[in-house]
């Protein structure tokens, strides 16, 4: 019984003290002791002041630290330390908070410098000036004890105000001794002097305590008050109110609540990115819309004057908050990827993933847009097992959208998704269902897409998938009247080679490219003869050597995802090839630029031997061809089309995208050189196929010189110049924003119909005019040699 009376409440305590902190910035400065410590049974982390009479506290020392304690169980302020729990005995006073450090110890390892560890002591400084306000201004108290060693740093970065030993009412004049002398260096001057007592006001000690403080965060430990006089490092726009907080007279230390409003005006110390994030995100809950859809907007940019710690701890969970319980969508997404970009896999998983699923449920075609153009950016921070049950079947409806752009996209994002996905998703939903259906789509540039996905994702498929499906594919598409496409195909048969056994190359593959060497247009010849050159090289090594049959076909059954290097008899496709169809993308600017020629140029340069009467074949043969290619080049460039549609007759390559299939003599251009009826393709020339020996010999990284931009319609849109990077430029480096209203198309097609219809009537009245002129004449003759 009595030893129910004696038990040790500390033994309660829910909480371990573990290693100990700040022993050189709290030494002499505070009568705590600072712990990292952990949830006895969760484990949840937190810090722990400890004062204790056997680390040499005595009991007034206790009673100072039971003061604090009361103090900091009923202070609720953003910038004041979280309390959790306590515990008080005779002997000892232990605070559990959340997860803190000292401020000396933060700022020794903040490792950012420049603008970020600018922003950051700004932010710090704001934080816990706007923390005495409060003190001062609303709860009527005086801190007493403002320094360095009573402001902490939590893991989000803020700065949070402790040491709460000497607080006290804001009218008691003489506030409670300093148990420890070293502390007596951060006094104000009226302490020592009654006389000035009297000038006193409710805010002046503290203020007094942030010019000190200022003071420590630009040069270091506070020897004396001597040194306050000197200014150090403190930067320019402060020293002005570094020397207001630090005046002999009370009376002229401003009040801690005008000190916030003065430095928060432009040209103001507290007038930076961060603060204005970090204060906006506080206060979105009543912001307007307009203002925050503008704040979004603009978060990307802003986030480069951001420290890490404060964008993972602080900006992130606010975006994540405003998603879930606000209206914020898809708008988040960009500075959401941003940040992700310096979180590790697990926190990632925990704290993005969640969001991202659950915008891909979102009806929202501009979201669905946004996460397919950002996929790579998060896609390895999926686990498997999400991508297979959470994310695929909610892209695959993609697959299948109404607007071309969306199906582009999903396509697009198998690339990304196919290392993760198991073979019911990949083979049989992917490749068996959808690809299949895709390589005879509408547009020219979901086909031709298609066709350089099936060929990167290839190792990823099944060996009995393989066998079915990429030849029949390639195939296909060497058929298309689209002439991306026919080139796509080829060369994803080049990529893939290491898939065909030796007696399937020689029966099936090279039957099925060698009608593309008398193809009608001359880039898809000299592509085909490039690569049957390669593909008999092959076959003449088997001939002379046929030990080298079973190398050359270890792949074909091979279930490893992993891109295979060919062997030596192969060298040819990986160094023209297949290192370039797995590069990485180019950039999004080149896609989107171009020059302009005039309608002759255009028709000649892209004329080849066949040219006409391909053309025309296509245009009489297959009227939904030219429509579709032109609906595909809307799709790939959707910002030309904007430009173009308003455009005359004598502007470059675009032309009249409508009246090139209703007149029979727009297939000629002003010499009489034939256009292709096929539309511009939408791709760029950026980059250089290349002999199949000098691409062997290539060094690596080297990329190929960039000729100037076709326009389109030409033969420099798709010529023997041309490589995998400018299939690579359509399969994620769009030349549109990737962020557009996707709905905006609709209206610009309808303004560029319309314009056609008044360009086709204006050239009517022309044809007209030109036939009665010449009608004139005949008639008069007519006439004259009747009178004769």
């Amino acid at each position: 019984m009595w030893g129910l009376f004696s038990k040790d409440p500390s033994k309660d305590f829910p909480y371990e003290l573990q290693d100990r902190l700040g022993l050189v910035h709290l030494e002499n400065k505070s009568v705590w002791q600072l712990y990292n410590g952990k949830h006895k049974t969760s484990g949840d982390e937190v810090s722990v002041f400890s004062c204790d009479t056997k680390d040499g506290a005595n009991d007034m020392h206790l009673d100072i630290a039971r003061s604090a304690c009361k103090r900091l169980k009923t202070l609720k302020h953003p910038s004041f330390l979280n309390y959790i729990a306590s515990v008080e005995t005779d002997k000892c006073v232990m605070v559990a908070t959340e997860r803190v450090q000292t401020l000396g110890e933060a700022l020794e390892n903040f490792t950012d410098r420049g603008p970020k560890r600018e922003n950051y002591i700004a932010w710090g400084i704001f934080q816990v000036t706007r923390g005495i306000s409060f003190l001062n201004n609303d709860a009527k108290l005086k801190h007493n004890n403002i320094h360095s060693a009573s402001v902490f740093v939590n893991s989000c970065g803020d700065w949070k105000i402790s040491g709460l030993e000497y607080v006290c009412p804001a009218q008691q004049v003489t506030p409670n001794n300093k148990v420890l002398p070293t502390l007596d260096k951060y006094q104000p001057p009226e302490m020592k002097d009654l006389s000035k007592q009297q000038f006193s006001t409710d805010w002046s000690s503290d203020i007094w305590g942030l010019g000190c403080l200022i003071w420590e965060v630009f040069n270091g430990t506070l020897r004396s008050m001597d040194q306050l006089g000197t200014l150090g490092d403190i930067p320019s726009p402060l020293i002005n109110v570094y020397k207001e907080c630090v005046a002999a007279n009370p009376k002229k230390r401003p009040n801690p609540n005008d000190l916030v409003t003065k430095l928060r005006r432009s040209p103001g110390y507290f007038k930076n990115d961060l603060i204005d994030v970090l204060i906006f995100l506080e206060e979105i809950q009543v912001k307007e819309d307009a203002d925050k859809s503008r704040f979004f907007s603009s978060l990307s940019g802003q986030l480069d004057t951001c420290p890490d710690i404060v964008a993972r701890g602080k900006i992130l969970p606010q975006l994540i908050n405003a998603f879930e319980f606000g209206n914020a969508g898809s708008s988040i997404l960009a500075p959401v990827f941003k940040i992700g970009k310096s979180l590790d896999s697990k926190e990632y998983q925990e704290r993005v993933v969640p969001c991202l699923v659950k915008l891909f449920s979102s009806n929202d075609r501009n979201a669905r847009f946004k996460l397919l153009s950002q996929i790579e950016n998060f896609v390895e921070h999926l686990s498997n097992k999400v991508v297979n049950d959470q994310v695929f079947p909610k892209i695959e409806s993609g697959f299948l959208d109404s607007e071309p752009l969306i199906r582009e996209k999903t396509v697009i994002s198998m690339i990304h998704l196919a290392p993760k996905l198991n073979y019911s998703n990949l083979d049989e939903i992917v490749i068996m269902k959808h690809f299949t259906r895709l390589v005879r789509d509408e547009q020219g540039g979901i086909r031709t897409n298609t066709i350089v996905c099936l060929g990167k994702i290839a190792q990823y498929l099944h060996p009995k998938t393989r066998q079915q499906t990429l030849l029949s594919c390639f195939s296909r598409s060497l058929k298309d009247p689209f002439p991306p496409s026919r080139i796509a195909a080829m060369n994803a048969i080049a990529a893939t080679q290491q898939y065909y056994t030796v007696q399937e190359t020689a029966s099936r593959v090279l039957p099925v490219l060698c009608p593309a060497t008398a193809d009608p247009e001359k880039p898809v010849r000299e592509q085909a003869f490039k690569v049957v050159r390669g593909f008999l090289g092959k076959m003449e090594k088997v001939s002379e050597d046929p030990s080298l049959k079973e190398e050359m076909e270890k792949e074909v059954g091979s279930t490893n995802p992993v891109a295979t290097a060919a062997a030596s008899w192969a060298t040819w496709a990986v160094g023209t090839v297949t290192s370039k169809f797995y590069k990485s993308s180019i950039s999004s600017s080149t896609a989107g630029s171009g020059s302009t020629t005039n309608s002759a140029t255009t028709a000649n340069n892209f004329s080849s031997s066949g040219a006409a009467s391909s053309t025309t074949a296509v245009a009489s043969n297959n009227n939904s061809t030219t429509s579709t290619n032109r609906t595909s080049s809307m799709i790939l460039q959707p910002e030309k089309v904007v430009k173009e549609s308003a455009r005359t007759d004598s502007s470059d390559g675009w032309g009249d995208m409508d009246s090139w299939q209703d007149n029979d003599d727009v297939l000629t251009g002003g010499d009489g050189a034939a256009k292709d009826g096929g539309g511009d393709d939408g791709w760029d020339d950026d980059g250089d196929w290349g002999s199949l020996e000098t691409g062997v010999n290539t060094p690596a990284g080297v990329q190929p010189s960039k000729s100037s931009a076709p326009a389109a319609n030409n033969s420099s849109s798709f010529n023997s110049g041309q490589d995998w990077a400018t299939f690579e430029s359509n399969v994620s480096g769009r030349s549109h924003d990737p962020f557009a209203d996707l709905t905006s198309l609709a209206s610009e097609k309808e303004d560029a119909r319309r314009r056609t219809e008044e360009r086709k009537a204006e050239r009517q009245k022309t044809i007209e005019a030109k036939r009665a002129a010449k009608k004139g004449p005949m008639k008069l003759g007519a006439k004259k040699a009747a009178f004769d």
